[in-house]
């Protein structure tokens, strides 16, 4: 089981009356507790910590809960906050048959919010993640009270370019021999030659976990072919922020789909930023000040 890297006080682990694992003490006496879900087809890895109303946040392609880690203790402060990897993700199962579309993480997302949840939440999702909130939002109105949707991956948005897509062919090849963790910092910075070097080293022990056949969906463009959100945005019920990265610096979300995210959904606040799509990373102080007016708003 791996150790959960917040800050505070290491504990022994121990198991909470739902079976859940208590890992660490954040400093303020709130404990960070991980728990498995069964949907019905994978099992679900999740963390959990802080108390108060329900907050999801959904990780995007080859990340795992600790894409949030900075986030989770802030928002612990006044939310339940509830991460879960998603299949095929880190410490999640992946799956027998492959499925790993827009579909069937719909289906994953709704039975953890059922079953785990217990409630209506506030879904926060970034990319894949964030599709998938869409399509949660649309098809089970009432399991989500807001959704946040940070540079969504959808249908009609950025086309990727010949070079990333042979980029994630090799990825892939590359993690069904199991390779090391050196081989795997060295892949992903290849596309990245700049980035920092703690970031690259999470980045690659994220992707080491990932279900080599999770990149199919993603390299061979049937991500929506089971579900796509977009075409239900108009069941969407719920207030929804959109933060639209800039397409220009590596966003997925074009303005074309903005404009349909936009004019689909009955609430939508729109705010474009001036950053590549992991805005929650590179942008973080924007990021926090968006999502808190906007949580601050429902």
């Amino acid at each position: 089981m791996n150790e959960v890297r917040l800050p505070g006080k290491c504990l022994s682990p121990q198991r909470d009356d739902s079976g859940c694992i208590i890992r660490r003490d954040n400093g303020e006496g709130k404990l960070l507790k991980q728990g498995s879900h069964d949907t019905g087809e994978v099992t679900l890895n999740y963390i959990e910590i802080g108390e108060g109303d329900p907050l999801v946040l959904l990780h995007g392609f080859t990340s795992d809960w600790r894409a949030w880690s900075q986030e989770i203790g802030l928002l612990s402060h006044r939310w339940r906050v509830l991460v879960p990897d998603a299949r095929g993700h880190g410490d999640s199962s992946g799956s027998e048959d492959a499925a790993y579309g827009y579909g069937a993480r719909t289906r994953d997302a709704a039975s953890f919010i059922k079953g785990v949840v217990g409630g209506p939440a506030v879904v926060v999702g970034h990319s894949m993640g964030g599709a998938t909130a869409m399509g949660v939002a649309a098809l089970h109105p009432e399991l989500v009270r807001a959704a946040i949707l940070e540079d969504p991956h959808v249908s009609g948005g950025h086309i990727m370019p010949t070079e990333a897509v042979e980029w994630m062919e090799g990825t892939r090849d590359m993690l069904r021999t199991s390779p090391s963790f050196h081989e795997a910092v060295q892949n992903m910075n290849s596309p990245n030659p700049n980035k920092d070097s703690a970031a690259l080293r999470l980045d690659a022990s994220q992707a080491i976990k990932t279900d080599p056949e999770t990149w199919n969906p993603f390299i061979d463009g049937a991500m929506f072919d089971e579900f796509d959100p977009c075409t239900v945005l108009s069941k969407i019920e719920c207030p929804v922020l959109l933060l639209q990265a800039d397409p220009d610096q590596g966003g997925v979300v074009t303005d074309e789909a903005a404009d349909r995210i936009r004019s689909g959904v009955a609430d939508c606040t729109h705010v474009k930023l001036d950053v590549g799509h992991s805005v929650h990373k590179d942008a973080s102080v924007e990021f926090r000040r968006s999502l808190f007016d906007f949580l601050d708003s429902i």
